[in-house]
């Protein structure tokens, strides 16, 4: 009997999963910009990690983004500054927008998030944590 009930016990503890792999994403914190692609030409260009940072802030409505890319040929968004953000859900997509500017559909993953831009040859940026 103490043999049975050390293995149920295993067995529930070794099935009890952790509720953080459960964790809602969020724009919450540092983002760094590592890829654009898209536009007519087919652009697929890396960029530095470090070099293009967006810092969300979900309390302030605020997203502060350094600008330090000298690529000439990818579409790096924004200048340096801090802007007002906000997402909205339209037509079962989110749509980020950034000084009440559409930026486009937004998929976000717990360490990744996309922008892609409305436009038909529009571009998407990929953001990592």
């Amino acid at each position: 009997m103490k043999r049975f009930c050390l293995v149920l016990l295993s067995i529930i503890l070794l099935s009890c999963s952790n509720d953080d792999d459960n964790s809602v994403p969020t724009l919450q914190g540092t983002w760094n910009l590592v890829n654009v692609s898209g536009g007519i030409t087919g652009l697929d260009e890396d960029i530095d990690r470090g070099a293009v940072v967006w810092d969300f802030d979900i309390t302030s409505g605020m997203v502060t983004i350094v600008n330090n890319s000298t690529t000439t040929s990818a579409n790096t968004l924004l200048v340096s500054g801090t802007y007002t953000y906000s997402v909205s859900d339209a037509a079962d997509a989110n749509i980020l927008a950034v000084n009440e500017v559409d930026y486009g559909r937004l998929n976000l993953e717990n360490t990744v998030f996309t922008i892609t831009e409305s436009a038909i040859d529009g571009f998407t940026f990929r953001f990592e944590r």
